[in-house]
């Protein structure tokens, strides 16, 4: 057999068909980060160029242009120094190259904010990095600022870190353009400078991320009809999977939403009433175990491998209902019976998630029980969750 030697490539390892995962599987997702971050900032300052000599960064346009007549009649007339700071550099000495129009005679100097914001000495990888810092450590601002300090030998104060923040856009917007049409809804309670507030969020189970995530100062239905409607109106409507509050049920099935109630929470609320009956009448333990039995043959109902199966195993118990004990009588009659179809919708659709917790699970992510209530403003509370929102994307591969 000849063996043939394979070539790597000679040219930019930047070209889209020279990637190195190409040649190397075992490549890291950190490395692979990396090499995105190096090819995304050659991209960004394409239009300066920039150089050192003696520790000090020169920075000066490709091709300079007055900004007052828009000739390229222009010369270089002085220099001006500034300190930046950039994240991986430190705080590093520059001077910028100053211009002066010979058709006008307006003077300027190259404008820099490809490299750092307008009035600021940060650099924009400086702040994104920050920021990014800011969703691992939850917020805790003071951790990020030693964090920082111990990565760039930089002191930012954690108020700069929080004017960074609530500068922060939704960039998680609009990476999904269509979604499945399988929800869930819910509403996470968070205590904004003593009062509460409710953040409603809809979740696409099928591309696990978050449709829309607003945050209200009111949960009433009118609140709940608008978010719904607004977050849904150019997009598929097939499910909402909810938890077992009043309100839910006629708003989602008036926009158009079959209902699917969590089974989660049905399962909570009927250990809940077996309990509290079992408490009132001070069963003995035999009588205890026998509707301990019972309530475990309802459910089984909702093993059950098809709608249909359920059906006729629901329908069997009805035909015996005297026998069973009176708060088992009334959950068959009065929750489940009147709602066969929202309790085992699931049944009829494998693509309808029957619990909640996949939100559940994004809530605990994006906006912790233990930072909840420390926030001061809703800007303050949307930009930290956006930024959370932007690492969960990032982990489950959306819009990268």
């Amino acid at each position: 057999m000849i063996k043939q030697k394979t070539i790597a490539p000679r040219f930019s390892m930047d070209e889209e068909q020279y990637k190195l995962s190409y040649f190397s599987e075992s490549l890291s997702e950190f490395e692979l980060k990396q090499s995105e971050f190096v090819k995304k900032g050659k991209n960004c300052y394409k239009k300066l160029r920039q150089w050192f000599k003696k520790d000090i960064l020169h920075i000066e346009m490709f091709k300079p242009v007055c900004p007052e007549c828009y000739t390229k009649k222009v010369i270089k007339n002085n220099i001006k120094s500034r300190i930046l700071y950039f994240y991986d550099h430190g705080e590093v000495n520059t001077e910028i190259q100053g211009y002066k129009c010979k058709k006008c005679g307006k003077t300027f100097h190259t404008n820099i904010n490809e490299i750092v914001p307008e009035n600021s000495n940060y650099s924009h990888d400086f702040i994104e990095k920050s920021l990014e810092l800011v969703s691992y450590f939850y917020g805790y601002l003071r951790a990020v600022a030693s964090k920082v300090k111990k990565d760039t030998g930089i002191s930012v104060s954690h108020q700069t870190i929080e004017n960074w923040i609530l500068k922060t856009k939704n960039l998680n917007k609009d990476k999904i353009k269509r979604f499945s049409g399988y929800y869930i809804f819910d509403v996470q309670w968070i205590k904004i400078k003593g009062d509460w507030h409710y953040r409603f969020t809809l979740f696409d189970t099928k591309f696990n991320s978050v449709v829309s995530d607003e945050i209200y100062s009111k949960e009433n239905s009118k609140n709940i009809k608008d978010f719904l409607e607004k977050s849904t109106w150019n997009q598929e409507k097939i499910t909402i999977t909810t938890d077992l509050d009043d309100k839910y049920k006629p708003i989602i099935e008036k926009l158009g939403f079959k209902h699917q109630w969590c089974l989660f929470h049905a399962f909570k609320n009927i250990n809940k009433s077996v309990n509290r009956y079992i408490k009132e009448n001070e069963l003995a333990e035999e009588e205890q175990d026998e509707i301990i039995r019972q309530k475990l043959e309802l459910f089984n109902l909702f093993s059950s491998k098809s709608f249909n199966a359920a059906r006729n195993k629901f329908d069997n118990m009805l035909s015996k209902i005297n026998d069973f004990y009176r708060v088992i009588q009334e959950i068959m009659v009065d929750s489940i019976m009147p709602y066969f179809n929202t309790f085992f919708g699931f049944l009829k659709d494998e693509n309808i998630d029957y619990t909640s917790n996949k939100l559940e699970n994004y809530f605990h992510k994006t906006m912790p029980r233990h930072i909840k209530k420390i926030i001061k403003t809703v800007d303050g509370v949307m930009a930290r969750i956006w930024l959370r929102t932007k690492l969960w994307d990032e982990r489950n591969g959306i819009g990268f």
